[in-house]
């Protein structure tokens, strides 16, 4: 999932940036993977080569590959990017959990090499574990989502028939997503200009990512239907017995009868049917996801600056300067350190 999700980003949104994949091999086998590039941006008006996550906005979360022992794959990533010193100036990772252990040894490494981390957060973002049956879950959530719940299903039911349609034939996905892509338009999102068919980019990313899925047999693309009509849309992916939720949607006309939310109920008991073990919301902790759950996962984007002029202009005006002028301290991730090296020159 990881290539694909890779790939299709990079085919839509590459243009400009350098491709720095680094791979850690032992013994003929591959244990880590850091999909990392090279971009020219700004940091409040410093022109800096930034190395980064290949992430963007439609990037949910990010962090390294690794199935080898962490401490010594993160170590020669780390040395390997350090001998590229000079085509960077600062990193920075994006949407890394605040546990993530990319993140603690990276803080060792880079202590060790005389530069600094710091850590700025991002959102919180939910998360469902499915223990016991749908019922069950269901049956603690709030009476009055329930009771609205059920108010709601029985308007549409008024209306015509409700179906729960999901589509993972390659030949359907195109006019799926021309449906969905439709529906999302007719929201505000549509009037801000910030849906997915405002930008050519944008829609081929998405059909990229779901076209992909469908022929590995990770895409879980879901419809709401009313009356043989399509209402309602989740496109997801399923992969290690989660279910990942991308993109929601639905027609702004059924606003009153929560057919995002009907949906979503009806996602979350097939997540239960199949067996799976989490339902992960991605993005922010928006109200309807936390109607279903609490839970949440803390995210923060890491910044690595060396101890030279430029990487010390960069860490006061991000850390020092900027939160100041906002009147505003940024919260801190608390860091256990495992590894640490000598600094080198």
């Amino acid at each position: 999932m990881l290539f694909r999700s890779i790939c299709s980003w990079w085919e839509c949104f590459g243009a400009g940036r350098t491709l720095t994949i680094v791979m850690v091999s032992q013994g003929g086998e591959l244990i880590g993977i850091a999909p990392l590039m090279i971009s020219r941006t700004k940091i409040y008006g410093i022109p800096v080569r930034e190395l980064g996550s290949i992430s963007n906005d439609h990037t949910p979360r990010f962090d390294f590959i690794v199935s080898g022992d962490p401490a010594a794959v993160m170590e020669a990533i780390w040395i390997h990017l350090w001998e590229r010193r000079r085509e960077w100036d600062v990193m920075k990772l994006c949407q890394l959990e605040s546990g993530s252990a990319t993140l603690e040894h990276l803080a060792g490494l880079a202590a060790g090499y005389s530069c600094q981390l710091d850590t700025w957060p991002s959102t919180d973002s939910p998360y469902l574990s499915l223990n016991g049956s749908f019922e069950d879950h269901l049956a603690k959530l709030p009476r009055g989502l329930r009771a609205n719940l059920r108010r709601r299903m029985k308007r549409l039911e008024e209306i015509g028939p409700v179906e729960f349609e999901q589509v993972s034939s390659e030949s359907m996905i195109d006019e799926a997503l021309a449906d969905a892509f439709l529906m999302e338009a007719g929201t505000w999102k549509g009037a801000a200009g910030t849906a997915i068919a405002c930008d050519h980019e944008l829609t081929r990313f998405y059909a990229a990512i779901a076209q992909r899925a469908a022929r590995q047999g990770t895409l879980y693309f879901t419809f709401l239907r009313l009356d043989g009509k399509r209402i309602a849309f989740d496109l997801s992916l399923i992969y290690n017995q989660r279910l990942f939720k991308l993109k929601p949607g639905y027609l702004q006309r059924y606003h009153a009868c929560s057919p995002g939310q009907e949906l979503t109920t009806m996602t979350i008991r097939d997540a239960f049917a199949r067996g799976l073990s989490e339902v992960d919301f991605l993005g922010s902790a928006d109200e309807w996801k936390l109607a279903w759950t609490k839970t949440v996962r803390k995210q923060c984007w890491a910044y690595v600056f060396k101890k030279d002029l430029l990487g010390s202009l960069l860490h006061f005006a991000k850390f020092r300067l900027a939160p100041y002028l906002r009147g505003k301290i940024p919260t801190k991730v608390h860091i256990t350190i495992r590894s640490t090296r000598e600094a080198r020159a």
